[in-house]
């Protein structure tokens, strides 16, 4: 189950870059899903909703440090996982935390550029790597709901 949580968290890791460097060469905001879902491209200096945003570079590294030890956590679980739901679950958190640091290790900042909104009210902006965090925490939960049955090994008893 490793080698499925590392391969998740990889692909999770390059797509993001990828769609990143791809997103970041259009200049304007375009509608996706009207009403729904914009192209807004943002520059966000703090955590989820913008949450500890650091405007010095000791706070920015300092975020880098402690992000970087929850993904090393993450990394270990994802390592260890041996389950059909934690292994990938932990793979897209993973790969989606490497992004985000990424992003802050090279912009100062993570690239935020999905803009979702209902009608006229804002809910947030995101960008891949927190899709891929926010697929990963449904598979780890219904695997620690419905854990998979484990065989009792060893010699039948009368």
């Amino acid at each position: 189950m490793r080698w499925l949580a590392l391969g998740t968290a990889l692909t999770v890791l390059v797509f993001n870059l990828l769609l990143e460097y791809w997103l970041m060469g259009l200049s304007s905001a375009a509608v996706i899903v009207p009403g729904l879902a914009d192209f807004q491209p943002a520059w966000n200096r703090g955590v989820s909703f913008s949450l500890f945003t650091q405007t010095s570079d000791g706070g920015r590294y300092m975020l880098m440090a402690v992000l970087a030890v929850i993904s090393a956590a993450v990394g270990l679980m994802a390592w260890n996982a041996t389950d059909r739901l934690s292994a990938p679950g932990y793979g897209l958190i993973l790969g989606g935390a490497l992004g985000n640091l990424f992003d802050r290790a090279v912009y100062g900042a993570v690239f935020d550029f999905l803009y979702l909104h209902l009608g006229g009210m804002p809910l947030f902006i995101c960008n891949f790597a927190d899709i891929a965090i926010s697929a990963g925490f449904p598979l780890l939960l219904a695997e620690w709901l419905w854990p998979r049955p484990r065989s009792i090994s060893g010699p039948s008893r009368p």
